[in-house]
């Protein structure tokens, strides 16, 4: 397993806390970079797993990279779902979580080749529900943190439900 920080982008300097969670999400992920993304003038902090693999009862390709923007607060708030690099057809095929479009004021990053997917850790992205249901915690192994983030998008995008 590899995490590679993007040193080269001007100014980039990852936080103590981002650098623990990213240990722990390299329990559960195989290729990490990390970076950051200015849109619309917000900077985020940018992980992408690369080759999350996908299930052939739902896909027709093996895997797609996984794409968080986590906000400036983060851990404080979470990112707004996640982002794929692969735009199935979800009309009909019943994930509704899969719109192409961006909500809940995630960006858009459609015109880049990422497709943004609707996934939380619980309450929906209603604002107030959402942020109770966000837990980190002082010590990133012991609350929600990249990991459960991933391990949540994982199950979600590949699920039939």
């Amino acid at each position: 397993m590899t995490i590679t920080i993007n040193e080269e982008q001007l100014g980039f300097k990852i936080n103590s806390r981002i650098l623990e969670e990213l240990k722990i999400l390299e329990k559960v992920a195989k290729n990490i970079i990390t970076g950051f993304k200015t849109v619309e003038n917000v900077k985020y902090t940018a992980v992408l797993v690369k080759g999350m693999p996908l299930s052939s009862n739902k896909f027709k390709v093996s895997n797609t990279d996984v794409l968080f923007l986590l906000p400036p607060d983060y851990p404080r708030l979470p990112p707004i779902g996640c982002y794929l690099n692969y735009p199935w057809s979800s009309v009909g095929e019943g994930d509704h979580h899969f719109t192409r479009q961006s909500y809940y004021g995630a960006p858009f990053l459609g015109d880049e080749g990422w497709y943004w997917y609707c996934v939380g850790l619980g309450g929906g992205f209603n604002r107030d529900k959402w942020l109770n249901s966000w837990r980190p915690s002082k010590k990133p192994e012991n609350g929600h943190n990249l990991a459960t983030l991933f391990v949540t998008a994982r199950y979600a995008i590949n699920s039939d439900d």
